[in-house]
């Protein structure tokens, strides 16, 4: 009975979201995480966005492999998580997506890990924020003429 309900389990995940891998969008984007937060530079744009810590450990976990089904099964498994979580995922990626940061990647799978804080504190909501403020800056800072080739060549 038990493998039933995990293979009922299985096609009501693959009913509601598409199970697929992402990866880091490179040609635009520079992302690092410190303390906890992911920090994502568009280097087209200048605007940079922010990850709550939620958000934070499902993007590094798609970034290291795991697809959409591995990250939602890590999630199901922490405590107090809410029926909820696939909308709010799918959410998430839509951000993702729509600022770009995120490009399909090869299929693959590699078991997701999140901390149960970072879900409880932020609510099981993950969340990108846009801020603009700082284009201008980021812009008027002459590493942007860097290349792989010749590296960086300050203006004599």
């Amino acid at each position: 009975m038990p493998a039933v309900f995990h293979l009922i389990n299985i096609v009501i995940i693959h009913e509601n979201m598409e199970i697929k891998n992402y990866q880091l969008n490179e040609a635009k984007m520079f992302a690092d995480v410190t303390d906890g937060i992911a920090i994502i530079i568009n280097a087209v744009t200048g605007i940079y966005y922010g990850m709550n810590g939620y958000g934070t450990g499902i993007f590094k976990n798609l970034l290291d492999g795991s697809s959409t089904e591995d990250v939602l099964a890590a999630i199901r498994a922490l405590p107090g998580a809410p029926d909820s979580v696939e909308e709010s995922l799918q959410a998430f990626l839509d951000v993702l997506l729509d600022f770009d940061i995120i490009l399909p990647a090869p299929a693959s799978s590699r078991e997701a890990t999140l901390k149960s804080e970072d879900a409880t504190y932020d609510q099981f909501i993950p969340t990108c924020k846009e801020y603009k403020d700082v284009q201008d800056l980021l812009f008027a800072d002459p590493i942007h003429e860097v290349s792989e080739e010749e590296g960086w060549k300050p203006e004599k």
